[in-house]
């Protein structure tokens, strides 16, 4: 647990083990160079790149014809928004046993300018609720506060699906993700927010036979031809 927390608080860049056809022949050579850190301005956990299928929730293309193979038809790049509540669930949950003297570790060693930092869980914790609204919520009216860049905006009171993915629209999509991260950390939704949002979801990606995992967005809309 400790290292895994470590690994990402320093960040890490590497090849995956065996990369190539062998482990994958559909993604692309590049899809196989993976970083994973900490944004220490947000304290989110980052991940992946737009050529590799970096969470449960995608599917690699495999058709030429079609012109798709080794594109991830949703790639979840940046900082995953139900990643985000699990590691803010985790990070609680090892404060509480620190402060109970059963986990040896109250926090990590984090690079913040090329300088070794210590972190505290709480420190950790902290950041990430003074951030999680801030950069996830897309308020129901305009306002600078809450998204700078509204020309990116085509679907207003839902929380964003991640944050710095790219490609950079795939940040405003509604997906049923970020009820993940409401479950384990509810501590960093706003409920007035949390209520828009899960009756945006609700009425957009309900449907009979369970919940639709994309967006009835543009992005996501075969081409017939």
């Amino acid at each position: 647990m400790q290292e895994a927390l470590q690994r990402h608080a320093e960040g890490l860049k590497y090849r995956e083990r065996n990369a190539g056809t062998q482990i994958d022949d559909q993604m692309k050579d590049e899809g196989f160079n993976n970083e994973i850190g900490v944004d220490w301005e947000t304290g989110f956990v980052f991940g992946g790149n737009e050529h590799n299928c970096g969470t449960w929730m995608d599917k690699m293309g495999s058709s030429a014809k079609a012109g798709n193979k080794g594109k991830p038809a949703t790639p979840r790049s940046g900082s995953a928004v139900e990643l985000v509540g699990l590691s803010m669930s985790a990070l609680t949950w090892l404060e509480k046993l620190a402060a109970q003297k059963v986990y040896p570790y109250d926090g990590v060693s984090a690079i913040k300018n090329g300088v070794s930092t210590k972190v505290t869980f709480n420190d950790w914790c902290a950041l990430i609720k003074s951030n999680f609204e801030k950069h996830f919520w897309i308020n129901v009216d305009q306002e600078a506060e809450y998204e700078p860049h509204p020309e990116l905006i085509n679907r207003r009171g839902i929380y964003k699906d991640s944050f710095f993915a790219k490609p950079f629209w795939a940040d405003f999509q509604l997906r049923p993700n970020f009820p993940i991260a409401m479950i384990v950390a509810p501590q960093l939704f706003t409920p007035e927010h949390a209520w828009i949002a899960l009756t945006q979801a609700e009425e957009v990606l309900l449907g009979s036979l369970g919940m639709k995992t994309l967006d009835p967005s543009i992005q996501y809309q075969s081409d017939p031809t």
